[in-house]
């Protein structure tokens, strides 16, 4: 084994770390379990479907719950995590074909104290195991191994355009024979997707700094990891080296993003009022489970300082909030800031917070000035890790036509419901006429649940009702970033070494993708090779 270590920490996207209630909060809803997020624990994840607002602002609080991570010291810690299992390869375990009878338990275990079934494994597994077994494999008797030269993960000799990048080298056999003279140990780390992004930087700093003192107590040579990230664990990772946060730029050789929001989403906005979406059996299931309605959404990220960070910052942008009437256009907001303009304003029909679904549960923590600090502190947030980016930054991201995302959110106007002032306008007795500007426009009916009743306000229209609901979304992406507006920004600001557009894939779905699997490994290697003195390096 060779004496240089240089772990590969992998940070999950929102929901990708499991989380556990506190015994107080436990003994609140009265559970038979302490589970507050687990979705690969089937019954618990689909009973969440019949959970009220109330019920699951409780379940999913940011200061009742935290990291479920693997203790084995207790008696059922390998039942509770058992969603890693059947591991096939770990560097420093017994090899696959060991004729131990206890070699699976003790790779599958080893795997667990790594943190991977901390995290979202049906999701990220694929991607920690190809990482795993790729980078400790490298060559053999001095040469590369075919792994690396030819198959679904070729690396060797491959330019990043071949996997959407915009520039870089092809790896070079001599190079990957080079940087093969390490141990890569992979490991997850989760994190409080409910607290802010920033306090969560703080977690993970200190876990990498734990993980790098581990390896010095077994005399390795270990002294920076290489960071990868999956969607909010991007902007996590940015924080990581931010010496307000996380202050671990001196441990950190460099960071791989994967479908990261980098100055937010609009779809954070659209899902705390209308509620997630989701088609096909797969998807009814996943939007009846995080939330299809605008109260069941808001009564968690209302709460939760890490998915208000998720909104459009400054940076994504004016005038991505719109609204039309026919084909024009009557409403562009921010005009430049959006958390004065449309998160904290209470009187407006576009508000992003409805006060009566902020606290359901009627707790003594929540409120709706509760919420507005947060949006602020998450304003500051983005205001400090903007340009917060590491000098050897690599990034892949969805830019597909086929998998569209909500680069601007537009309000549609129509016709009110028939039984709440449409029935004229659907029976062709009532002409629909929606005054300007829309800014006076006012609520008359909103559940939430898609369709919003509005009345605009002006003299002689006050018994006229109209729907509004949001359009489809319209800009290529990931399903949820919008490349343009967010993605991209990393580029912009040109701070990414290597940054791969790509298609085929869903956001959750991004690592599953062997493009992205492949450019991360590019990447991993490049840093290495870049980050790190080596012996045949002159």
């Amino acid at each position: 084994m060779p004496s240089r270590t240089i772990p590969v920490v992998f940070i999950p996207g929102i929901m990708g770390s499991h989380l556990k209630l506190t015994p107080q909060r436990q003994a609140e809803l009265k559970k038979t379990t302490d589970v507050s997020w687990r979705p690969e624990a089937t019954m618990e994840t689909l009973a969440v479907i019949f959970k009220t607002p109330a019920q699951r602002q409780m379940l999913l609080d940011p200061q009742a719950t935290d990291v479920d991570r693997y203790d084995l010291s207790k008696p059922a810690a390998d039942k509770r995590h058992s969603n890693v299992e059947d591991v096939a390869y770990l560097h420093d375990g017994p090899a696959a074909d060991c004729a131990d009878p206890d070699a699976q338990q003790q790779r599958d275990r080893r795997a667990r104290l790594r943190g991977w079934s901390e995290v979202f494994f049906d999701s990220y597994g694929g991607l920690l195991q190809t990482l795993e077994s790729q980078l400790n494999q490298m060559c053999r008797d001095g040469q590369v191994r075919s792994e690396w030269a030819s198959g679904k993960h070729k690396v060797i000799g491959v330019p990043p355009t071949e996997w959407g990048g915009n520039g870089g080298e092809a790896l070079q056999p001599s190079e990957l024979q080079t940087v093969s003279d390490a141990w890569y140990p992979v490991h997850a780390v989760g994190y409080n997707w409910l607290r802010s992004n920033g306090e969560s930087a703080k977690d993970v700093a200190k876990r990498i700094r734990e993980i790098i003192a581990y390896y010095q107590q077994r005399q390795f040579d270990c002294e920076k990891v290489i960071v990868v990230t999956h969607s909010m664990g991007g902007l996590v990772g940015r924080a990581l080296i931010h010496p307000d946060f996380g202050n671990a730029q001196d441990v950190v050789a460099g960071i791989v993003h994967g479908a990261m929001p980098a100055v937010g989403a609009a779809a954070a906005y659209k899902r705390i009022r209308m509620g997630f979406e989701g088609s096909g059996v797969k998807g009814y299931v996943f939007k009846k489970v995080v939330g299809d309605t605008g109260p069941k959404v808001t009564a968690v990220l209302a709460n939760a300082p890490g998915g208000l960070q998720l909104l459009p910052s400054e940076r994504y942008g004016p005038g991505w909030l719109k609204a039309k009437v026919g084909d024009e256009e009557v409403l562009s907001l921010p005009k430049s800031d959006p958390y004065t303009e449309i998160y904290t304003v209470q009187d407006k029909w576009y508000r992003l917070i409805t006060p009566e679904w902020v606290n359901p549960a009627g707790m003594e923590t929540s409120s709706e000035q509760d919420t507005w600090k947060m949006l602020f502190k998450a304003q500051q947030l983005h205001q400090v890790i903007g340009a917060q980016y590491h000098d050897h930054t690599y990034l892949s991201f969805g830019s597909d036509e086929g998998q569209l995302a909500w680069g601007d959110v537009v309000w549609l106007v129509g016709k009110a419901p028939f039984f709440h002032g449409g029935a004229g306008q659907r029976l062709g007795l009532e002409k629909l006429h929606v005054g300007t500007p829309a800014e006076g426009w006012q609520i008359d009916q909103d559940d939430g649940d898609g369709l919003a009743v509005l009345m605009d306000g002006l003299a002689g229209h006050t018994e006229q009702k109209f729907g509004v609901r949001i359009a489809d979304p319209a800009q290529p992406g990931d399903g949820t970033v919008p490349a343009e507006r967010s993605a991209q920004e990393p580029v912009r600001q040109g701070k990414a070494k290597i940054a791969y557009q790509q298609t085929g894939y869903e956001h959750q779905g991004s690592f599953e993708s062997h493009a992205v699997q492949t450019s991360t490994l590019h990447a991993i290697c490049t840093i290495a090779l870049q980050a790190f003195a080596w012996k045949t390096q002159t």
